[in-house]
């Protein structure tokens, strides 16, 4: 997922997919959203395309099924905007655009049947107002960003350690709250965050997943202060990978990775360069 549009989501995800192809690792494909187009449908600037070897799995809407015969359809599901969701598996390298399903509940159902249909691993290519479809589970979530979040590297570090101070909203643990607790129906607004500052401090606070958490900047970090901040299903983020190219700018590519590592405590990768920065090895000993 990306902290911001063209930071670099869909050239990470063609990394990881290169990178399971030189391991002999079959994965499986999807994307929350639409990816994979040659040009962006409100900029009309270019896209990474996602090229798929033979073998892969891939769930995408009916209406983004290649046109030369390069897929073998394997069943079908839910519907979209573009038409039924369809699973298949490539036959012959293609290039294609992807997409998936509308609501969380039903990208859920899409990985856990692409699992059921393959040995390996489901790629998705995310979007960070949806990525609840991954709460509470063992999946890993890859943190794309770069100079499209901020005309600095400073502006970039700042803003992937508040995506990620976000997204990694420990989990509930009753052994551990405060004399009060309070559970948030729903998203957390600025509302809900100043009337917990007025009367709530130092009680533990609840909501489903990290992705409801809808304050940020200073008032995020000082309600965190103020509160225990907690959910019920958490995320595991598990890296960022950077992208020095923004519209107009370029920034320094090392010094990027290194302040965006640094400023978020996770290994952070420049997969055009090479480049790593933080404690990658450390990081490679999670579970995958």
């Amino acid at each position: 997922m990306g902290t911001a549009k063209n930071a670099g989501k869909t050239t990470t995800f063609n990394a990881l997919r290169n990178v399971a192809a030189r391991r002999g690792i079959v994965v499986a494909v999807t994307s929350i959203g639409r990816d994979g187009e040659p040009s962006d449908a409100l900029d009309g600037e270019p896209k990474p395309r996602i090229r798929l070897p033979a073998g892969t799995l891939v769930a995408l809407p009916a209406g983004l099924i290649p046109r030369t015969p390069a897929l073998a359809i394997l069943d079908s599901g839910g519907a979209t905007a573009l038409g039924p969701m369809v699973f298949a598996r490539i036959v012959l390298a293609t290039t294609c655009e992807i997409g998936g399903p509308p609501t969380a509940s039903a990208m859920r159902t899409t990985i856990a049947r692409l699992l059921a249909l393959g040995d390996g691993p489901v790629l998705v290519d995310g979007a960070i107002d949806r990525v609840a479809s991954l709460a509470g589970g063992d999946d890993a979530i890859v943190v794309a960003t770069g100079a499209a979040s901020g005309a600095s590297v400073a502006a970039v570090a700042a803003a992937a350690a508040g995506t990620v101070a976000r997204l990694r909203l420990p989990g509930r643990d009753p052994s551990s709250e405060r004399e009060r607790v309070v559970t948030i129906e729903g998203a957390l607004d600025v509302r809900d965050a100043q009337e917990l500052l007025a009367h709530a401090a130092g009680a533990t606070v609840v909501v489903s997943d990290p992705t409801r958490i809808a304050v940020r900047g200073a008032l995020f970090e000082t309600l965190r202060a103020v509160v225990d901040l907690r959910c019920e299903r958490p995320l595991r983020i598990v890296a960022c990978t950077t992208s020095p190219v923004g519209r107009g700018i370029t920034l320094p590519a090392r010094a990027l990775v290194q302040a965006v590592a640094a400023a978020t405590g996770l290994p952070a990768f420049d997969v055009v360069s090479g480049l790593a920065g933080g404690t990658v090895r450390a990081a490679a000993s999670r579970p995958a």
